[in-house]
């Protein structure tokens, strides 16, 4: 809805306008400086006295009232009527007059508030017309700035996007090298420990054989020690045979030490052998290693190579491609906002044409309407106004009589409150002296007293117990108190000619 409003600003403006007169024709065609007086309605001002006024100002206003008859007091309402009505009728008869001069003071302000409505409604069609125009240019100008600006913003998105991909294919190349180097480095790092691993070995073995060497070499030592330890022993007796003995002997242990040194040098021999071999298979599986790992890493490259040429000719082709199809959405796009502006066009002039219309005849009915309900609304203001005056003065009547009958009332309550008052505070008095002569206090209870509260039924019997408030004597002079009421019973009957109720038996006495 607000976009609609924002498309068109004149025809919102024109309708405001529009609304704020016809409030103003409805707020000057009432009289708001003067209302309709309401008349006396002799409604009777009734005197309240506080509770907190001395009792004997409240008991000289009652005796001046019992003392005033009743004729003086309906002959001053009689004349308090005359002078009323007199007074109402000098009142209409003005206010007729006002009302008078009020409707042709209207009529003629009606007429101008029209007129000056009418040329204020020709200035606020021109002004709408010219502010039309005005948006129409400034709309043109702004969606053919969008367009731009939506053109710009397409073209620096795809730039955006095809920087954001060689940057992707970047990182991935990078991130794919350094996958590579790390691996090489770890093959490299194992061929090493390899290498080391196997030189350990080797120097384990060597000092193995050495160990064993020197163990056959000792062995030998300590059997030719014992052998020539044995030979000297046995020397002394078999000096002969020994000698043949030890040619024989030296001999042997001359073929010995031959046979010995022979399979040394064959054992050494075989463990060059073996040593040789080992190092060759370790230099061949290196070298194929090496040249498997050269193989992979050149195939690595060219792959690289060529993903990349790949990629860079469906970048070109993707390119080529978003230019061909924006070229072609931008033609297919003029084409038919051409055909679009063109229809827009002839719908917003025959839009125009029937808004205008349609607002100069909803004008003239709407003026039309309104004159005929402000006429309604005149009459029936003024014919609920007569009727407020008639209620008002039919309640003034009535109110008028029910003070005559509420001030009639009250002079006999009052009269027959005032009896009634001093008929009870007379059997009060004789209750008390009743009590009085029966009550026997105990000695030395002087300027002692209580009070004592209790309800006397119609047959002069204590109804509701006997309730000593307060008691400022010994618990004798309590109890005698209580002993004294107890024994007064029946007391004296209050007066049945004033039907006491409750409340009006129930009696506080003070005893001293």
């Amino acid at each position: 809805m607000f976009k609609l409003l924002a498309k068109h600003p004149g025809a919102v403006i024109g309708a405001v306008i529009f609304h704020l007169i016809i409030a103003g024709i409805f707020f000057f065609s009432f009289d708001w400086t003067k209302r309709p007086k309401i008349a006396d309605a002799g409604i009777p001002v009734s005197l309240v006295v506080s509770d907190s006024l001395e009792p004997q100002a409240n008991n000289v206003a009652e005796e001046e009232s019992a003392k005033k008859p009743e004729q003086e007091v309906l002959e001053e309402l009689k004349a308090q009527d005359a002078a009323r009505k007199e007074k109402l009728a000098k009142e209409k008869l003005l206010e007729e007059k006002r009302i008078k001069d009020e409707k042709l003071k209207q009529q003629e302000l009606i007429k101008e508030k029209l007129a000056e409505e009418k040329r204020k409604q020709e200035a606020l069609k021109l002004a709408a017309l010219e502010a039309q125009k005005l948006k129409e240019v400034k709309e043109k100008q702004a969606a053919k700035l969008l367009e731009e600006r939506k053109l710009a913003e397409a073209q620096k998105q795809k730039e955006l996007e095809d920087k954001k991909r060689e940057e992707q294919a970047l990182a991935e190349k990078a991130a794919l090298e350094k996958k590579q180097a790390e691996e090489l480095d770890q093959k490299k790092r194992e061929e090493q420990e390899i290498v080391e691993r196997e030189a350990a070995e080797k120097v384990e073995q060597e000092r193995k054989i050495a160990e064993t060497k020197k163990l056959q070499e000792r062995q030998r030592k300590e059997a030719e020690e014992a052998e020539a330890e044995k030979q000297k022993a046995e020397a002394l007796a078999l000096a002969k045979k020994k000698a043949e003995e030890e040619r024989k002997k030296i001999a042997r242990e001359k073929a010995k030490k031959k046979e010995e040194e022979k399979t040394k040098r064959l054992a050494e021999k075989k463990a060059k052998e073996k040593a040789e071999k080992a190092a060759k298979r370790r230099a061949e599986k290196k070298a194929k290693e090496k040249a498997k790992k050269l193989a992979a890493k050149k195939k690595a490259r060219e792959e690289a190579k060529k993903e990349a040429a790949r990629k860079a000719a469906a970048k070109e082709k993707a390119k080529k491609e978003a230019a061909e199809k924006l070229a072609k959405e931008k033609r297919e796009k003029e084409e038919a906002e051409r055909i679009a502006k063109q229809k827009a066009e002839k719908a917003k002039a025959e839009r125009i044409a029937a808004a205008k219309a349609a607002r100069e005849k909803a004008a003239r009915e709407k003026a039309a309407q309104e004159a005929k309900e402000l006429a309604a609304k005149k009459a029936e203001y003024h014919r609920k106004w007569q009727e407020a005056q008639d209620k008002k003065k039919a309640e003034a009547a009535a109110a008028e009589a029910k003070r005559k009958s509420d001030a009639i009332a009250a002079a006999r309550q009052k009269s027959l409150s005032k009896e009634r008052r001093g008929a009870q505070v007379s059997w009060g008095g004789r209750v008390q002296a009743h009590v009085k002569r029966r009550w026997h206090p105990p000695p030395g209870t002087k300027g002692k007293q209580a009070r004592v509260k209790i309800t006397i039924s119609n047959s002069g019997f204590i109804s509701s117990g006997i309730n000593v408030q307060s008691c400022t004597g010994n618990p004798e002079f309590c109890a005698s108190v209580r002993e004294a009421f107890e024994r007064s019973e029946p007391l004296p009957r209050p007066p049945s000619k004033y039907n006491f109720s409750k409340s009006d038996r129930t009696i506080t006495f003070k005893m001293d």
